[in-house]
């Protein structure tokens, strides 16, 4: 037994329609007016083509208002990288304080400098974000 979905589900859907309503959309669909009720679509289009864009909102307000989000995601892009140049210079701080023969905290070979780097750099960010020293202020001009 084969099925074809759309015609499946377009007869269900008929089937469960109220047969007055379904028999009016098809003779308008056939005669190809606007629905039973409502506004037609061009009606629509004219309402909303009349409405002020924005909910009544100045172009001028709206044209400061992109600039004003602009600007504040530049601030917090610049705000961030600071930090973030904040946070390599105290890892590389952190890093030269750590003790430099401790096996035992750190571990043997590679993996234990690697480890002891990522904890620096680790230490680094949390510094930094915390408020750091003065570098990232420094470099954005902030006075405190």
């Amino acid at each position: 037994m084969a099925i074809s979905p759309p015609s499946d589900i377009l007869s269900e859907v008929a089937r469960a329609a109220d047969p007055a309503r379904y028999q009016a959309a098809a003779h308008s669909l056939m005669r190809g007016t606007a629905p039973v009720s409502g506004p037609s679509f061009e009606e629509t289009v004219r309402s909303v083509s009349s409405r002020p864009i924005g909910g009544g909102a100045d172009v001028y307000q709206i044209r400061n208002s992109l600039r004003n989000d602009a600007e504040s995601a530049a601030a917090a892009k610049s705000k961030r990288t600071a930090q973030e140049f904040e946070a390599f210079i105290l890892q590389s701080f952190v890093e030269s304080m750590l003790p430099k023969n401790a096996e035992n905290t750190y571990g043997k070979g590679n993996a234990g400098s690697i480890w002891k780097s990522m904890m620096a750099e680790q230490i680094g960010a949390q510094v930094a974000r915390a408020g750091g020293i003065g570098i990232a202020e420094h470099i954005l001009g902030v006075k405190k």
